[in-house]
């Protein structure tokens, strides 16, 4: 560990090193009046209605919010570039001003918003700053390759676990936050820039708001090798996580694919696998022996988590058929194994089922690890879903296209779980009671785009909850949940 630490370090001394050589001469001044300074980003306000949003008792909200993004790009020279990502009123309720109880229950649009101070809050009641700075990174473009250092996004693939948040490639809704890290990056082409071949070396590091914390502190090594060609691309990500104070342990393998088998099709697949082990508590602390007495063990097993989604796209102008099939065969089932649902909060697959009914997360525990995990308070791990084994969703679409100013889509979904255990998630639900099919949906937008830069749109769709989500009501008697409509009307600003 201590020649690792090591060589980390002098990693860190070389980049910063080949950062203020590549920097030495520039003056703010300069920095200011550079060759070429370009701003770009976004302004979006939206308006959102849910019917029925909680299954059942007929809830209903309506809100609108907005957010304004900045992405400033310094082009010192042709090799040199400074590039960041400022965010101002970042998905804020309108007429909510640092107000946490005018919060509605959508499920946790905010991702990572546990790492923003207070300032305003978002639909979940998570309070953030009025304007901050999210990433700034310097990208040096080498004779070997390309440099890169600082706070930036930490993506792979279609996104499903590590993506940018920027969302504008996604189905449906749009991504809040994404993963961002600060990271080494060096990134080449070993035989040259006309070859098939592509290499990714990372190093990054994760940490929470308080900077006198050493437990929330994890470095994680990534290697990518990856194939491009016209018709094939291939990348595996190899990633390994570790922290001391917790005794993390992870490693993760992801495979990424977009191939072009024929004229007019084409295949993604993107997959994933991960194990290893973790402690929520510090190895001293009451938690841990309390955990330890509960469940026999203080150390959490990744076992066999895994999950991935294989997409196929046929073209026929102006049409667009789409067939999409998530599906996570998670393992193990005693109380010390952690089982998976494969989607971050920013990837889009539904317009409702995941995003809005608090199904959305990365993980998810056993029945009596989880009770005991939150009996104690801990604080070190991850939001959990509800979700447990053979999940699978299949969700075809059909995109019309006609001109550049107008797009259409229609997606069905059908997605279910052999197994599921109720947590706070479906609260009134009988604690344990199985249930199969999580339900259908249909899911209907429109784009519309006024003029070069200006973008409406609207999207609307219709839930029909599965047995998972039937609840017994306050006399006892069992029901199935009610239909869930929702509408969104999005106006978008590009510039």
């Amino acid at each position: 560990m201590k020649t690792r630490r090591h060589v980390v370090t002098i990693t860190l001394f070389i980049a910063s090193l080949i950062g203020a050589l590549a920097v030495s001469t520039l003056s703010f001044a300069d920095l200011l009046h550079a060759s070429s300074i370009k701003f770009g980003g976004y302004y979006r306000a939206r308006q959102i209605y849910y019917h029925n949003i909680a299954t059942q008792n007929s809830e209903n909200t309506s809100y609108f919010d907005q957010r304004f993004r900045l992405d400033p790009q310094f082009n010192i020279n042709e090799d040199i570039i400074i590039k960041t990502q400022i965010d101002m009123l970042d998905d804020v309720m309108w007429g909510d001003n640092v107000d946490a109880g005018n919060a509605v229950y959508t499920g946790n649009p905010s991702n990572n918003s546990q790492y923003y101070p207070y300032g305003v809050t978002t639909p979940d009641g998570t309070a953030l700053l009025n304007i901050n700075v999210q990433r700034v990174w310097l990208e040096y473009h080498s004779p070997v390759g390309n440099f890169s250092i600082g706070r930036m996004p930490y993506a792979f693939g279609l996104g499903i676990n590590y993506n940018d948040g920027n969302g504008f490639a996604n189905a449906w809704g749009d991504a809040y936050y994404g993963n961002t890290a600060d990271q080494i990056q060096f990134a080449t082409m070993p035989m040259g820039k006309d070859g098939p071949l592509v290499t990714v070396l990372d190093f990054a590091k994760q940490k929470g708001n308080n900077p006198n914390d050493p437990y929330d502190d994890e470095d994680w090594y990534t290697f990518v090798p990856g194939y491009k060609t016209n018709k094939l691309t291939a990348f595996l990500l190899l990633l390994h996580i570790e922290q001391n104070a917790f005794r993390k342990n992870i490693n993760y393998a992801e495979l990424y694919v977009d191939a072009k088998p024929i004229q007019n099709l084409k295949l993604l697949l993107d997959y994933f696998y991960m194990g290893g082990s973790l402690m929520p508590f510090t190895a001293s602390s009451a938690g841990s022996a309390a955990m330890q007495a509960a469940i026999g063990t203080s150390t959490l097993k990744v076992k066999d988590a895994q999950g991935g989604v294989l997409r196929g796209i046929y073209s026929m102008s102006p049409l667009d058929y789409v067939l999409e099939v998530g599906f996570s065969p998670a393992n193990g089932n005693t109380a010390n194994q952690i089982q998976t649902y494969p989607f971050s909060n920013d990837y889009n697959s539904s317009l409702i089922l995941f995003n809005n009914t608090g199904l959305a997360g990365p993980a998810s525990f056993p029945n009596t690890t989880i009770s005991t995990l939150n009996a104690l308070g801990s604080t070190n791990i991850p939001s959990q879903s509800a979700l447990k084994d053979d999940f699978l969703y299949i969700a075809p679409m059909v995109k019309f296209v006609p001109a550049d100013f107008f797009k259409a889509k229609l997606q069905l979904m059908y997605a279910e779980t052999n197994d599921f255990v109720n947590y706070a998630a479906l609260a009134g639900r009988p604690a344990g009671k199985p249930g199969r099919t999580l339900g259908y949906e249909a899911d209907l937008g429109v784009d519309l785009t006024l003029s070069d830069n200006f973008i409406f749109g609207f999207q609307t769709g219709y839930l029909i909850p599965g047995n998972v989500f039937d609840y017994t009501n306050s006399v006892g008697q069992d029901k199935s949940a009610d239909g869930v409509f929702a509408f969104v009307t999005r106006f978008t600003v590009l510039f």
